[in-house]
């Protein structure tokens, strides 16, 4: 599953975002021509202001088989007024701030945001009811073992399958990170493209894999993150390169540990799972 965080331009974002929105445009049909030029999908996290501006590209995205969903950062929403982690609002602020977003994201895009991406993966005990409450059915909204307390995001010992949470219709999946790496605070090595080098991620990825295999887990998910601030347009860049090595290294790893890879959006992942009743 290989996604993108869509943000605001960084003068209207501060928790970080593309300089240009030309840049933002170069990043995202960069990312999706890599994605489908290897047979591939992915899901676009995208912010309310970011799907506004990039309305028929994420609609061209949509035609070819890609996912457009909701992330949010408070920061970066409307004029500034919100200047909290998501996390760090209570159960009220949170409910009236996401359904605004809501709002805007479906009058940007005409249509329903089905999946959601809290920014910083920044969370409470509030936040997956809310998103049930608001419509919202899955979600990829955190990094397991991330311990960044100012973001409000410490998800230690967090469940790193996919899984239903509490008992709800909400299908969780999780970023893909090494879950047996020791962190004290920050974050465990993860699938960021623009975090690590080629050898990092493959590593990563066949560790994930195998111990998927043996821990006979039955939903195995890869999830792979990057951002609209790198332009994966430029095909001799870093950044497509070592995507094109990782879309490369994940099939053989597939094909050697006799595994079928199945490209998936995820929204199609939790309808799967649903239907099979797995």
């Amino acid at each position: 599953l290989f996604t993108m965080d869509c943000e605001r331009i960084r003068k209207f974002s501060p928790p970080g975002g593309p300089e240009t929105w030309e840049l933002s445009e170069s990043a995202i049909r960069g990312y999706m021509e890599a994605l489908t030029d290897h047979g591939l999908l992915g899901t676009f996290f995208i912010v309310p202001e970011t799907a506004e501006r990039h309305r028929e590209l994420f609609l061209e995205a949509l035609k070819e088989g890609f996912e457009l969903a909701m992330h949010y950062h408070p920061q970066s929403f409307l004029d500034g007024r919100y200047t909290k982690y998501l996390g760090e609002y209570s159960y009220g602020e949170q409910l009236e701030q996401l359904k605004k977003a809501r709002e805007a994201w479906k009058r940007a895009l005409g249509l329903e945001p089905k999946s959601f991406r809290p920014g910083n993966c920044s969370a409470n005990e509030h936040t997956y009811r809310i998103l049930y409450e608001l419509g919202f059915r899955q979600g990829s909204t955190y990094i397991p073992n991330r311990n960044i307390p100012k973001f409000h995001a410490v998800w230690v010992g967090a469940d790193p399958y996919p899984h239903h949470v509490n008992g709800m219709d909400f299908f969780e999946v999780p970023i893909t990170s090494d879950i047996e790496e020791a962190v004290e605070k920050g974050d465990p090595t993860h699938l960021r493209i623009e975090g690590y080098n080629e050898e990092k991620l493959c590593s990563l990825v066949e560790k994930w894999v195998r111990h998927l295999i043996e821990r006979k887990v039955e939903v195995k998910a890869i999830v792979v993150v990057t951002h609209n601030f790198i332009d994966y347009s430029n095909k001799e860049g870093k950044h497509r390169r070592r995507l094109e090595k990782l879309i490369d290294f994940i099939a053989t790893t597939a094909k050697r540990l006799d595994l079928e890879l199945v490209p998936i959006t995820l929204r199609a992942l939790h309808e799967i799972v649903d239907e099979r009743e797995v």
